[in-house]
């Protein structure tokens, strides 16, 4: 289940290009809400100081770091199978309310919702 949520959380920015401006500013404050087939829910937390955290569906808490590279979203996890492997994804700026559908590692898809407050 852990694989799979963090496999989920490199998935959350997929397919687009991002504005001029800072392109996470709509995520710092907010949370992105990753729901898995099985209804397993991940939330992701972008911090403006680069940083992020994570609660898995078991309620295990993760960190991390981001950064935007030539229009994508590059991770870092600091926990997991996935740990110290950065993972890049297209990126495309979203809004709180928006919600879009992103492919994870294994091909299973997951929603993922922006949405307000922490």
């Amino acid at each position: 289940m852990k694989k799979l949520a963090l496999g989920l959380i490199a998935a959350v920015a997929m397919t687009g290009a991002a504005f001029a401006s800072d392109p996470m500013a709509s995520r710092y404050e907010n949370t992105v809400v990753l729901t898995d087939a099985k209804g397993a829910v991940t939330k992701v937390h972008y911090n403006k100081d680069g940083t992020m955290t994570t609660v898995l569906p078991d309620g295990a808490k993760g960190t991390g770091k981001w950064a935007m590279k030539d229009g994508k979203l590059c991770v870092t996890l600091d926990q997991g199978p996935a740990a110290g492997k950065e993972s890049c994804n297209p990126f495309t700026e979203r809004k709180v309310g928006d919600s879009w559908e992103a492919t994870l590692a294994d091909g299973s898809k997951a929603k993922v919702t922006l949405v307000a407050g922490r």
